[in-house]
């Protein structure tokens, strides 16, 4: 392990930030095991997450929506929030939505 030789602000903050479960990508689909939500390729670089549907969506906004249901308590969450058109309210509360109710 390698320790920053200066601790900014910055470093301190990842430093105690505890680790974000992952996104991956595996056949089109966006999961993580922190979450049942996914979201879908359906092609022309555009993505659905299953928590908004009828919304296409960059493969950006789809990790991030993917981010938002695997960590909404994340200060990063008003960012991706952002990202999605929505307010973390928003954003936080269609993620909670149990897989299969939709918006």
């Amino acid at each position: 392990m390698r320790l920053p030789e200066i601790w900014t602000r910055e470093v301190w903050a990842r430093a105690a930030a505890p680790a974000m479960p992952s996104v991956q990508e595996v056949g089109g689909h966006l999961v993580s095991d922190a979450t049942a939500h996914h979201a879908d390729y359906v092609g022309q670089d555009r993505w659905v997450l299953d928590y908004l549907p009828g919304r296409q969506l960059t493969r950006e906004q789809a990790v991030a929506g993917m981010r938002i249901a695997v960590a909404p308590e994340r200060l990063e969450v008003e960012r991706w929030a952002g990202l999605l058109g929505l307010t973390v309210a928003e954003a936080v509360g269609f993620a909670a939505l149990p897989v299969g109710v939709t918006a």
